[in-house]
């Protein structure tokens, strides 16, 4: 079984020719949300790794569990036939999510707001070989708050946008939605728009 290591999303990653990657990004209409990176090994990969004597008493994820980020939470889940290696980290705002992708190395945020109700996602995901490793594919999940507009994933389920980028791709990942925006807040919006001529005209007799 031939591996390789490569720094990848949040954590080290042990690549297999055959395993993949699933990154869910979850955000609330507060801006909140949950990012999971997963690394997807099948039924034979579990098979060829138990069958290694020296493997004995270990897990496939335990290399993907080391240097993990102290604000992370790592997960083994079985589904299906396959078994996932999960990292979930939460964040509180949009740009905290911005944050955790860039640390990935190879995401570039183009623009990642939520404002006056709407929400724009765009971001550039680059899996060009690096130091002559191969990457593995990835299925990116994006569920957004709110209604889907523009976007150009793939595919979609309920809320919830799918892009599939192979090794080698520099793909461009869009997405728009609009989100209801508080009654509370809408309020505060107003009284603001009127106010703030007010505001100004006050501001320029006190500099007088």
């Amino acid at each position: 079984m031939r591996m390789r290591i490569r720094q990848f999303l949040v954590i080290p990653i042990l690549l297999l020719s055959a395993c993949r990657v699933i990154v869910e990004t979850k955000i609330n209409p507060d801006g909140s949300g949950d990012l999971r990176s997963s690394i997807v090994f099948s039924e034979e990969e579990m098979q060829n790794f138990t069958a290694s004597p020296e493997k004995a008493g270990k897990s496939i994820c335990d290399n993907l569990r080391e240097g993990i980020p102290a604000d992370a939470t790592f997960v083994i889940e079985e589904k299906g036939r396959e078994t996932f290696c999960t990292t979930v980290r939460s964040f509180s705002d949009v740009n905290e999510l911005r944050g955790y992708y860039e640390s990935m190395g190879n995401i570039t945020v183009n623009e990642l707001k939520m404002r006056f109700g709407k929400f724009v996602f765009d971001v550039e995901a680059d899996l060009t070989p690096k130091n002559d490793n191969e990457p593995a594919p990835i299925e990116w999940r994006l569920t957004v708050p709110g209604e889907i507009g523009k976007n150009n994933a793939d595919s979609a389920e309920g809320n919830t946008l799918i892009w599939n980028i192979e090794p080698r791709e520099i793909a461009n990942l869009h997405a728009e939605s609009s989100v209801q925006i508080d009654l509370l807040l809408w309020v505060a919006i107003g009284l603001l728009l009127v106010l703030a001529p007010v505001l100004v005209s006050l501001r320029r007799r006190w500099a007088r």
